[in-house]
């Protein structure tokens, strides 16, 4: 009599559930990276996790150090043009020549001007001939006049006839005066000595007055314009010596002043800077257009430890956590001193609320004790309540550099 299907069923179900977990353990137990798993606590505890760990030095407190950008200026600058209309009829200078102060750079065509100066020059002649005919005139009646031979009006008016003329050839003195004046103006001069960095304008053009030409900026060692948000503003001082920041080089800039005017829209005050040694800041190779950086340190009194960003880890309610390296029944105490006389703990989370940030660090407040340890790296890898073992290779410290000034 056959077995019905039911029991048989039954039977393999229970044979395939007996072997695989048997057979699933050989294949684990086979692959060369798996690693049997133990549930022992002795076994656990004695390959705890290398950490490296900081010890905690508490600082007074700490500097609030801001950075602004600043620009380098020169120290003068000028469009050149010329004062009168005319056309343009020489340029002498070319961009990056170097000039010097009174240097000839440019001429406006002259012929009207050379034209109308010589048309005076003979106003000027018709003038003085006027006046000396009026002088000779009032003379001769002046000796005459006593013996009846003119009238006493016909004196006057040869008198005033003398001065009027005087006066023609004063108006055609000045007349060639102010001719003159423009022929000199017609010649574009550099005001100080520097370099040509811009030609706007070639011969051939006709100019209106005061339309720029060729732009000069000074040669002497530039300014730097830095502006300045905030209270640091006021504990800037004219006259003091402040480190500059120009392509990773420093260098040492005098405060010359402070602008006693907020920009409207960014409310900062504008410090004018000049380098202490233009020919080494930096190199002499400060160029207008530049920028810089201008670093201020602000203290402030509130107790807490530096720490590197990595000792970090995301705690609850917008706190942060570190994870400190505390004693347990099994291990040894801590010594008094802050050392370890095991080189075995379980972490302990503390929270931390971050003060201030800078590079890599940041300035934490909350409950650390002097001398306690606490791990410097690799959060991700451990959890609090693990046990841990302090790496005796190395001890991180983060020195409080911050000093009260």
């Amino acid at each position: 009599m056959s077995q019905s299907p039911q029991p048989r069923r039954r039977l393999a179900l229970w044979s395939l559930g007996l072997v695989a977990p048997v057979a699933l353990a050989g294949l684990l137990a086979g692959h060369p990276g798996a690693e049997a798993p133990t549930t022992d606590p002795a076994v656990a505890q004695d390959a705890p996790l290398g950490v490296r760990v900081l010890q905690v030095e508490p600082a007074p407190g700490f500097s609030r150090r801001r950075i602004y950008t600043g620009q380098v200026e020169p120290f003068r600058q000028s469009d050149l043009g010329f004062e009168r209309a005319g056309f343009l009829g020489e340029v002498l200078a070319r961009e990056g020549d170097r000039v010097e102060s009174e240097q000839i750079l440019a001429r406006l065509d002259r012929a009207l001007l050379e034209a109308g100066r010589a048309e005076l020059v003979a106003a000027l002649r018709g003038a003085e001939a006027d006046l000396a005919l009026a002088e000779a005139t009032r003379e001769r009646y002046q000796a005459t006049v006593g013996q009846g031979a003119v009238t006493r009006q016909a004196l006057d008016e040869a008198r005033e006839g003398a001065r009027s003329a005087a006066a023609g050839l004063d108006l055609a003195r000045a007349r060639i005066a102010s001719v003159d004046l423009d022929i000199a103006k017609s010649e574009l001069r550099a005001p100080f000595p520097g370099v040509i960095t811009r030609r706007a304008a070639d011969e051939g053009r006709v100019l209106a007055a005061g339309e720029p030409v060729l732009r000069l900026q000074e040669s002497r060692a530039p300014e730097i314009r830095v502006a300045v948000a905030g209270p640091l503003a006021d504990t800037l001082t004219p006259g003091a010596e402040h480190p500059l920041t120009w392509r990773g080089q420093s260098f040492a800039a005098r405060l010359r002043a402070v602008l006693p005017l907020r920009a409207a829209g960014t409310r900062t005050l504008d410090a004018l800077f000049e380098p202490v040694d233009p020919g080494a800041a930096p190199h002499g190779a400060l160029r207008p257009g530049e920028q810089l950086e201008l670093e201020l340190g602000q203290w402030v009194d509130e107790p807490g430890v530096w720490l590197p960003l990595e000792a970090l880890t995301e705690g609850a309610r917008g706190l942060w956590s570190a994870y400190v390296v505390e004693p347990d029944d099994q291990t040894e105490a801590l010594r008094s001193d802050g050392g370890l006389a095991s080189t075995r703990g379980r972490l302990a989370a503390r929270p931390l609320e971050i003060l201030y940030q800078e590079r890599d660090r940041v300035f934490v407040r909350g409950p650390l004790a002097p001398g306690e340890r606490l791990v410097a790296a690799g959060l991700h890898r451990v959890v609090p309540g693990q046990l841990v073992r302090v790496l005796d290779t190395e001890d991180i410290q983060v020195a409080a550099s911050d000093r009260r000034p």
